[in-house]
């Protein structure tokens, strides 16, 4: 007996990156930066409504919930299955290495982990490439 509902699983994973908070937060909380390794193009509605598009014609709203400079950017999926789902973007500095680390959060059916990852994993690698990491 197949079921109607799907269940959801917090992904999250952390990527090292060779950058400093803030240009790392330049990538991660504006269209610009974004639209560099995220999406193929980002729109921004009054500050706070992100419509992010990729070429295969998948689009996500998004609205921006949080964002603390130099540490993480918090957004709600417009379109979400559970009104508690988010996807976000957190820097981690080790306070004796200083190394950095980009933590992403995102919620994915259940048994799409391991492609939700490599998708990431690919992403990220694009990002490492933009900013020299």
């Amino acid at each position: 007996m197949a079921s109607t509902s799907t269940s959801r699983t917090k992904l999250e994973l952390e990527y090292a990156l060779r950058s400093s908070p803030n240009i790392l937060y330049q990538y991660i909380s504006n269209p610009s930066g974004l639209q560099n390794w995220f999406a193929d193009h980002v729109g921004v509605k009054n500050g706070e409504n992100y419509k992010f598009k990729w070429d295969d014609g998948t689009e996500m709203d998004a609205v921006l919930v949080k964002a603390v400079t130099s540490k993480y950017v918090r957004f709600k999926i417009v379109d979400a299955l559970d009104s508690d789902e988010f996807l976000e973007f957190r820097i981690q500095q080790d306070a004796i290495t200083l190394d950095i680390d980009l933590i992403i959060t995102e919620f994915v059916n259940s048994g799409d982990e391991e492609s939700a990852a490599s998708i990431w994993d690919a992403a990220v690698d694009s990002l490492r490439f933009t900013i020299g990491a």
